[in-house]
């Protein structure tokens, strides 16, 4: 069987990718981890076999297969993975398209998606003082639906899509959205930019070394304020 995991939200659709491998090994299975950016053809088909040495059955999770480039071996990992009957679990960090769903027909395919109440916040998004209170507001409004690692996580991905816009005068990206964070990074100075990504390093690292005294919504509402 295959099931294929993507969206945006990467947290749920991590704890969707632990609780599979989970029960794979609570059903004795072998746990065979690639990442797609390591792997060949000749590499992905040995590893496609329903047992192990052991006779032990062999469930595959391979990590971000759509965001290599187009290539003629990716299409060649595409293909093995289609029409092989081991059970296989992709993991992606982003959407995939119609298009490339519809390249594997029998998988079971889960999308995680974003809140509105999350994008409605990083809009919001500027250095503008009178702006303060909206900014708190739907960041509180975005934490009754997401959590606080995630709101980390897009805030981060929001400013260095903001600072690409401020050093570069453009991005990759649909027109809509360029012309979006080009408006939003109007806002903003390039210093302030590099502080704010600065200041979200130091409270990733405070919250992965356990040497915060603060919650992270707190450290989010701190850095909202100071912003």
């Amino acid at each position: 069987m295959l099931t294929i995991l993507h969206g945006e939200n990467i947290v749920d659709s991590r704890d969707k990718l632990v609780e599979l491998i989970t029960d794979a090994k609570n059903k004795n299975k072998t746990i065979e981890r690639l990442d797609a950016k390591k792997i060949n053809p000749g590499i992905l088909e040995s590893k496609l076999v329903k047992q192990d040495l052991f006779g032990t059955e062999i469930s595959l999770v391979i990590e971000e297969l759509h965001s290599l480039p187009r290539s003629k071996q990716k299409t060649l990992l595409v293909e093995l993975i289609a029409q092989s009957e081991v059970d296989v679990i992709l993991w992606e960090k982003r959407k995939m398209t119609a298009a490339m769903a519809k390249k594997f027909p029998k998988a079971k395919v889960i999308e995680f998606k974003l809140s509105n109440a999350l994008f409605n916040w990083l809009d919001s998004l500027s250095s503008n003082k009178n702006s303060k209170k909206q900014q708190l507001t739907t960041f509180h409004q975005a934490l009754k639906t997401e959590d606080a690692h995630l709101c980390l996580i897009m805030l981060a991905r929001q400013t260095r899509m903001l600072i690409e816009v401020r050093e570069s005068g453009t991005m990759t990206g649909a027109p809509w959205m360029v012309q979006k964070i080009k408006r939003q990074g109007q806002s903003f100075s390039l210093q302030q930019l590099l502080k704010i990504h600065h200041q979200l390093l130091e409270i990733d690292l405070h919250q992965k070394t356990s040497t915060n005294t603060l919650s992270l919504d707190q450290e989010l509402d701190l850095l909202l304020l100071n912003m």
